[in-house]
């Protein structure tokens, strides 16, 4: 059985990889960069407070900022789907598309 060659550095599957963990390392230093400056929430003093009884209404930030979502996965997905919209299904255009939709369902169950 013949061996197949070792990929080098400079093979496109390496640096991709190498990109990969670059863009990866960034994203974990980020993280820990907003998790040393933020706090819990809530504190232990709101937590306390709750436990009394106490209706805490103003609440210490916790200084991380605001939420950023960069991606969205979706599992059993393609990367780069996008999922086809349908019409309105009482309008006469979404009723042709609906029964656009069956046909070539059947068609498929029918090649099977």
């Amino acid at each position: 059985m013949a061996q197949t060659p070792a990929k080098t550095k400079d093979h496109p599957d390496v640096q991709a990889m190498q990109k990969r963990r670059e863009a990866q390392t960034k994203a974990n230093e980020e993280a820990m960069a907003r998790m040393e400056s933020s706090q819990p929430t809530p504190t232990q003093e709101e937590n306390d407070l709750a436990k009394l009884g106490v209706a805490v209404e103003d609440k210490q930030p916790d200084g991380a900022g605001p939420t950023v979502i960069r991606t969205t996965v979706v599992a059993n997905t393609p990367l780069g789907y996008e999922p086809p919209t349908i019409s309105d299904p009482f309008s006469a255009e979404g009723k042709a598309e609906q029964e656009r939709i069956a046909r070539e369902r059947a068609e498929r169950k029918a090649n099977k």
